[in-house]
This record gives C-alpha cells, sequence and structure tokens, in this order.
C-alpha cells in the first residue's frame, strides 16, 4: 500500500505545487502589465510558469501510473495475469509475471517476471521527457533572472 500512498501524496503535492506556482506567476505579470514588465519579472515569471508546467505534467503521469498501480492491486476475479503488464508485455510475459511497482524516477509502474526480468507498462512516452524538459527550462530561466538582476542588486548594495 505504500506505492499507492506516494502515488497520492505526487498528486496533491503536484497540484499545490502547481496552483501556488501558477499564482504567482501570472499575478507577477499581471501586477506590473506584460508589456511594462521588466526582463527580470518576466524571466521570473516564466520559470514559475514552466515549472507549473513541469508538476501539471509530472501530476499528469502520476494519475496514469496510480491508475495501473490500482489495476494491480484489485485481486477480484480476472486479476491475474495483471491486466497492466498484459497489455505491456503481451500475454507471454504477462503469465511469468510475479509482481509491479512504482518508480517514482523516471515516473512508471515496473513489472517483475519470475525469471528476473523488468520491464515497464504503458504509461505515454511523453510524460517523462516532458516533464524533465519543463522542470530544467524553469531552473535555467530562473537562474538567468538571477543573472539579470545582479547589477541592480550591486548598485542597490552601493547605494545603500
Amino acid at each position: 500500500m505504500g506505492d499507492g500512498l506516494v502515488l497520492l501524496l505526487i498528486l496533491v503535492v503536484g497540484a499545490v505545487t502547481a496552483f501556488g506556482l501558477c499564482g504567482y506567476g501570472f499575478s507577477t505579470l499581471s501586477a506590473h502589465g506584460v508589456r511594462r514588465a521588466d526582463r527580470v519579472t518576466r524571466l521570473r515569471s516564466g520559470a514559475a510558469l514552466a515549472g507549473a508546467a513541469a508538476a501539471i505534467m509530472y501530476t499528469w503521469g502520476s494519475l496514469h501510473v496510480l491508475s495501473d498501480y490500482m489495476e494491480v492491486e484489485d485481486s477480484g476475479t480476472g486479476s491475474s495475469p495483471i491486466r497492466p503488464c498484459l497489455a505491456a508485455g503481451g500475454p507471454e510475459k504477462a503469465a511469468v509475471t510475479m509482481s509491479a511497482d512504482v518508480q517514482v524516477i523516471p515516473l512508471r509502474l515496473v513489472c517483475h517476471t519470475k525469471t528476473g526480468e523488468s520491464y515497464p507498462t504503458g504509461m505515454p512516452g511523453y510524460i517523462n521527457p516532458t516533464a524533465a524538459f519543463l522542470a530544467l527550462s524553469s531552473v535555467l530561466l530562473a537562474v538567468g533572472a538571477g543573472y539579470a538582476s545582479e547589477p541592480e542588486t550591486r548598485e542597490q548594495g552601493r547605494s545603500g
């Protein structure tokens, strides 16, 4: 049950993070005006919005994994072979699949066979690369905002 709780925690934290970063990004831009905002404000807002998009994408992926995980944990009629593993590996692999667990980075559900082989279930392939690209973009925009604001900060320190 630990994997399910981790996925639920990712859903809650991802939603709150995305909401907060969207609020910061859009409120900062609207307070200054998009056209009147300086470069630092635009970079900071862009970093927040890219971070929000990364959180949304990761949360979307965790919904996919949670859906597959709930099917794995369902032990009712028709639960063997494990349905997500059957869809991902075919009947040959699913017949020898013993268990499945969640990996958080990269986000996926992994099926384990009796022979020691592991294979991921069918989560959309665009989720992990897109989330990583957006997170990296957010970090680069935040670093750019820091470098862009450095001359202002030094000038304030000298006069201050």
